[in-house]
């Protein structure tokens, strides 16, 4: 039987998978399987052009799917081509045991627990664009303000680097820790909260902006090619949950947002957001912090010192949001949903292009 992790770009494999979900929109132009190969690992296969084949497929069954290939996507997930005899009812197979990481040669697919490590990773832009938009592939538009990480597997506490000047030497000395602490961690699976992989993206795009520049070495950007990268986006839809966080709270995990009222930084909230262009939250007063708060207080903590406004608190405040999706992601692993996840390894060809 062939293993997920076997299938090649070309000549097409036959692979057994039970199909867990069918997410078939009739919107897109290709039907989304999530899967479980014979390994345990957790995948998805794109089917171009789906027939009523694939909409009739039973979840918890296994299925022989005919030449899969590698998807030339940068997502991890496999392609099948829609035929009317490409897909045929099997009876469960012996599960198989997947070799470690050491024995693969230029492992596409892996399990994510296979890495030495689990990193629970947030990257916080800070827009320079004069418009407030932060184009991922343009690192002109953007700068990195915050960079966070947890150890999954280890109960230390998390790192917090946040930007404390508007200088970019300060940027440029934020990504210098970053490096150091990605360079111990070779082989690691970075867990970012998005379905894609912006985060790193982000990261990678500055870090060769500042590459060479005085403080980050030459090539620092490369540091990102040893690690591998997983997101939760199965985590919901194999629990029935509109979204990660209603998926979390399934489990039993407490999801609490930030919350400004927590924090008193000599500014009323109402003050600000009412010269937002857009308020994603129910109102002004809403409490809860988002992304355009954090967006207009970075710009005051980096700013000119004003003395209406506690430095401290809206320090406490602005890196307490930049990490808090740590726990969430921390305590996600630890319930074991992402332990079997196919997952890529990080590289050039993905990251910068």
């Amino acid at each position: 039987m062939t293993a997920s992790r076997e299938i090649t770009a070309e000549g097409g494999s036959a692979v057994p998978l039970r199909v867990d979900h069918v997410a078939d929109d009739p919107a897109e132009p290709a039907c989304m399987l999530h899967c479980t190969d014979i390994e345990g690992t957790e995948l998805r296969v794109a089917v171009q052009e789906p027939s009523t084949t694939e909409s009739s497929l039973e979840p918890g069954e296994w299925y022989r799917f005919s030449r899969v290939v590698q998807s030339g996507s940068l997502g991890a997930h496999l392609l099948f081509q829609s035929e009317s005899d490409g897909i045929e009812r099997i009876q469960a197979p012996e599960p198989q045991t997947h070799p470690p990481l050491a024995e693969h040669d230029t492992p596409w697919l892996v399990q994510l627990g296979a890495s030495d490590e689990r990193i629970a990773v947030t990257v916080q832009p800070r827009s320079t664009d004069e418009t407030g938009n932060v184009r991922v592939e343009d690192p002109e538009t953007y700068e990195i303000a915050a960079v966070c990480f947890a150890y999954c597997d280890r109960s230390s506490d998390a790192t917090v680097y946040h930007r404390e000047e508007r200088d970019t030497r300060d940027e440029q000395l934020l990504l210098e820790h970053v490096v150091e602490d990605l360079s111990e961690a070779e082989g690691a699976t970075l867990v970012t909260r998005g379905y894609d992989r912006f985060p790193l993206e982000m990261l990678y795009q500055r870090l060769a902006q500042a590459s060479g520049g005085g403080v980050v070495g030459t090539g620092a950007e490369r540091v990102l090619n040893g690690c591998f990268h997983a997101t939760p986006e199965s985590v919901p839809v194999r629990s029935e949950a509109d979204t990660v966080v209603e998926a979390a709270r399934q489990l039993g995990i407490e999801v609490d947002p930030i919350l400004l009222s927590d924090y008193d930084i000599g500014i009323d909230r109402t003050d600000w957001r009412g010269e937002m262009d857009t308020m994603p939250l129910s109102s002004v007063s809403d409490p809860r912090m988002a992304d355009g708060d954090y967006a207009t207080l970075v710009e005051w903590y980096l700013g000119p010192e004003d003395g209406s406004v506690d430095s401290a608190q809206l320090a406490h405040c602005l890196k307490a949001y930049a990490s808090a999706d740590l726990g969430l992601l921390r305590e996600l692993v630890a319930h074991g949903t992402m332990d079997r996840l196919g997952c890529l390894r990080l590289s050039e060809s993905r990251l910068g292009g």
